[in-house]
């Protein structure tokens, strides 16, 4: 049975030249592609991550440091390519993400290759606040139906924004993830209540997928940079063994794993083989009647 495997999403970035400096690989180069990490896992639904950003959206925003000029070359100015596309050919599902402060334009360039590249599914907001996205959100989503009806909007959620701020926006998204930024036992110790938080909130019908980092952004601060170390293993192993659990239980709908280009890290190596045992070992002991 492939019970986990149909229900994970990789997250991450098509790389156009290995090694390579990556988007928010915080130290190093990697030799992992969105393409590989999602192969390795035997996953078959992906968050591609290549078009949430511009060059001059870059180049304005990440200064301090700059980003490495390789990450322009080898994982911006493809972005949404038929070279990329031919590269998730496999994919039953991709959700491309859109660039930050150009929403509107780049999901409708998203929904316009939907047309061509039949498994894109939906357009990915990432660190979505309805406070300053959620105005457009309504245009957004008329147009794009417009182009393709069957596209999904997605919106990511962390344990830190006030979840009643989402309500007034609900009705353009189709599936939300949930992310807790700063890496907490505790956090998972509860994580079926807060789960039920945001379903008494979204209903029924919304999706709802769990994110689980692997690298820990959140505990040294911004910006992210600080830190070059991965999750806690024990936190790690807790936040996979909880969501596969209750993902089993129907309680979420999916997992969400970022991101690829941490796998060929020396330094992330025993998180990357712990998770890909687990998940395996989940779907060969899980009976399919």
């Amino acid at each position: 049975m492939a019970f986990l495997k149909d229900h994970i999403y990789t997250w991450g970035y098509i790389l156009d030249k290995v090694p390579t400096a990556v988007p928010f690989l915080t130290h190093g180069k990697s030799r992992c592609s969105l393409e590989t990490q999602t192969a390795y896992l035997g996953a078959e639904r992906t968050f591609y991550m290549n078009s949430m950003f511009n060059e001059e959206y870059i180049r304005r925003t990440f200064t301090d440091p700059p980003w490495d000029p390789e990450i322009l070359s080898n994982c911006v100015r493809n972005l949404l390519s038929d070279h990329h596309m031919e590269r998730l050919s496999a994919m039953k599902e991709i959700y491309c993400t859109a660039e930050h402060l150009n929403y509107l334009d780049s999901s409708l360039r998203i929904a316009r290759a939907s047309l061509k590249y039949k498994n894109i599914k939906g357009i990915h907001f990432d660190d979505f606040r309805p406070d300053q996205g959620g105005d457009m959100l309504a245009e957004i989503h008329d147009k794009v139906k417009e182009i393709n009806p069957d596209l999904k909007i997605v919106t990511v959620t962390y344990t830190h924004q006030n979840e009643s701020d989402f309500i007034p926006h609900l009705k353009y998204i189709d599936i939300l993830s949930r992310w807790c930024w700063v890496p907490s036992l505790d956090f998972w110790s509860h994580h079926k209540d807060d789960i039920a938080k945001i379903r008494d909130i979204v209903g029924p019908e919304k999706k709802i997928l769990q994110g689980l980092y692997l690298h820990d952004f959140g505990s040294s601060g911004l910006p992210v940079t600080k830190c070059h170390h991965p999750v806690p293993l024990d936190i790690f192993q807790e936040s996979v063994e909880t969501s596969c659990e209750h993902l089993w239980e129907g309680i979420i709908d999916g997992i969400i794993l970022p991101q690829g280009a941490w796998y060929s890290q020396p330094s992330h190596r025993e998180h990357v083989i712990w998770l890909k045992n687990y998940i395996d070992w989940f779907d060969a002991t899980t009976t399919d009647l």
